[in-house]
């Protein structure tokens, strides 16, 4: 017999948020990751707005329950927020506060701070713990519980649709079958089949396999990884692999481009941004001007990684622009 589900879905969540219904109080819990940080995100966005303004350095706090005590989250709680109407404080893994200070957070359940929007999350809380039970009665709770495996086909569907991903059936039932019902590793296959997939292109059950190939038999996503983490020796290394396969340099490049602007749009901006995009934007022109043969198309690439693993551009001297492509 399956448990019974409490609190509102995901779904509900961002309906009621995006209609102005903000609650001071809300208890995201679930064993499901994903939804977890989807429903912050959701609250987060209706708190803050679209921070233009860059207001969130000013209005969001998150602290980790077992990191942190009542003392600093009625403090975090109780400050003002600037330049906004609202301040947000994230309680990560509430389920780890102690029960002392848990308790000691009970009189703030009667009369939250009306410009604070107060969210405890975790995979799961005490039941036994006053405060939850407390809490239970007073805040949104929103169900992150895993999705019932009837739910699957839809929630991957609407996932691709924010991709901008076109999935044929083959293709969706590969995905869901790899994964397990895996809402993480479902999410990480689509971002990377947005990233390899052509825009406009229909995903089919091969583009799935390639990309499955990547994360496990060392190819474009192994390089991405190693990428990230400025690994100069392993980028190189990866790069070599992927080349060898067959893969395209054209493709290479656009492949960790869409992935990086993919990152770019969930930080505030750098001057390493700008300098990460004008080794996107010189490699491609490179690449693009001919002459050379694969051998040098590979030189490209690799004074690309090096560049983008010091983190200084290099590559292009003084502020002269680049030759556009002929």
């Amino acid at each position: 017999m399956k448990a019974k589900r409490e609190g509102v879905t995901g779904p509900e969540l961002k309906r009621r948020v995006s209609a102005g219904e903000v609650a001071p109080l809300y208890l995201v819990v679930g064993e499901e990751g994903l939804l977890r940080d989807e429903a912050v995100a959701a609250i987060k966005a209706a708190v803050l707005g679209s921070d233009e303004a860059n207001v969130e350095a000013f209005n969001c706090d998150a602290v980790y329950g077992d990191e942190t005590d009542a003392s600093e989250v009625l403090t975090l709680c109780s400050n003002l927020p600037m330049f906004a109407a609202r301040r947000l404080v994230v309680v990560r893994d509430a389920g780890a506060l102690r029960a002392k200070d848990a308790e000691r957070l009970l009189p703030y359940l009667d009369a939250p701070v009306k410009t604070t929007c107060l969210v405890l999350t975790g995979r799961k809380v005490d039941g036994r713990v006053k405060f939850f039970q407390a809490c239970k009665k007073v805040a949104v709770i929103v169900d992150c519980e895993p999705l019932e495996e009837r739910a699957l086909p839809a929630w991957i569907r609407d996932q691709a649709a924010v991709l901008g991903l076109s999935l044929d059936e083959p293709a969706r039932v590969l995905l869901q079958e790899a994964s397990s019902g895996d809402l993480g590793v479902l999410r990480r296959e689509m971002e990377k089949l947005a990233a390899y997939v052509a825009p406009g292109t229909a995903v089919a059950v091969a583009d799935v396999e390639a990309v499955q190939g990547a994360d496990t038999g060392g190819t474009v996503w192994n390089l991405l990884e190693a990428l990230r983490r400025k690994e100069r020796a392993g980028s190189l290394r990866f790069l070599g692999k992927v080349l060898d396969a067959g893969e395209p340099p054209l493709k290479v490049l656009g492949f960790l481009a869409a992935c990086w602007r993919q990152e770019w749009k969930t930080r505030r901006f750098s001057e390493e941004m700008l300098r990460d995009f004008e080794q996107f934007r010189e490699a491609d022109s490179r690449l693009k001007g001919g002459g050379g043969g694969r051998g040098k198309d590979r030189l490209v690439l690799e004074r690309m990684l090096l560049n983008l693993c010091r983190g200084a551009a290099r590559a292009t001297p003084g502020p002269r622009p680049f030759a556009p492509a002929r």
